[in-house]
């Protein structure tokens, strides 16, 4: 059976691989112009650059290590992604003692809160939301910190991946880039990693630990190295058409070779810049 094409998808992705390498393997030392130590990669470009296979190939190398991945569209509230990391240390064999404490005295806290708002001028509906707003801002906090404390506590040195920015409500958006992000990057043990096709705005002195890589379509020679790693003798003289046709888009080259292998197997026929080649109508 031929192996599936989406086992070949960063033919093109070593220099970002490379750089990851490095920051995940960072010393002490500065870099040649006195910058401050590196800390984060942030992967930006359109849907179907493959900023989210990238994103998972730098986690998977990093698994066994303790990595953390965070699928960021399909989290609904800050509290929520803490949990999820909670959850992955877990799995990591990291103890979150801190983080669990502070959970629970906060559930307890919540359950005996009891406030009189007989004296207050405020309609009490609007108070109780500031106060509410107010108090989970400061739990959120607290619950960071917890967690956070207690994954750098690990000799392994951990590696936080989160994919899709761009997706998330404008209240997440705001917290990752101005809480958790800065959270994360105060701690030098930590390496992170964003993706998407909008990416957060950093303030000072976080700006500095932070590099953004835009991701190009792939060229012609990276299309002619993935048809080749497929073996199709068919399309070796095809990789300029493709790539071109294509834009150099993974995802759509992607689609375009299962496409083809699909067909050459049923027997059917499949070009380059068919009516079907994997391009959205």
């Amino acid at each position: 059976m031929r192996e599936s094409a989406d086992r070949h998808r960063h033919i093109d992705r070593a220099e970002q691989l490379e750089a990851a390498a490095r920051l995940t393997a960072r010393d002490t030392e500065r870099d040649g112009a006195g910058h401050r130590e590196r800390q984060g990669l942030f992967f930006e470009g359109p849907q179907g650059i493959g900023k989210s296979s990238l994103l998972w190939e730098i986690y998977e190398r990093h698994a066994a290590d303790g990595a953390y991945f965070l699928d960021l569209p399909r989290i609904p509230a800050e509290h929520h992604v803490l949990e999820s990391l909670a959850m992955q240390a877990r799995g990591n064999q990291v103890a979150v003692p801190s983080y669990e404490s502070t959970r629970t005295r906060f559930a307890e806290q919540s359950g005996q809160t009891h406030v009189d708002f007989d004296n207050v001028r405020m309609r009490n509906s609007t108070f109780q939301l500031l106060a509410a707003a107010q108090d989970r801002t400061l739990q959120t906090a607290s619950l960071s910190d917890a967690l956070l404390g207690n994954l750098v506590a690990d000799a392994r040195r951990p590696v936080i991946c989160l994919d899709g920015f761009e997706a998330c409500a404008h209240p997440m958006r705001d917290w990752l880039g101005r809480s958790l992000l800065p959270n994360l990057l105060s701690r030098r043990e930590i390496s992170v990693f964003v993706a998407g096709r909008q990416l957060p705005s950093l303030t000072r002195p976080y700006t500095s630990a932070v590099r953004t890589l835009v991701l190009p379509p792939f060229d012609v020679q990276a299309v002619q190295e993935w048809i080749e790693s497929l073996g199709v003798v068919s399309l070796k003289d095809e990789a300029t058409a493709i790539q071109q046709v294509h834009g150099g888009i993974p995802e759509l080259l992607d689609e375009f070779f299962k496409l083809h292998i699909e067909s050459a197997e049923t027997g059917a026929g499949y070009s380059p810049g068919g009516r079907d080649d994997g391009r959205e109508g």
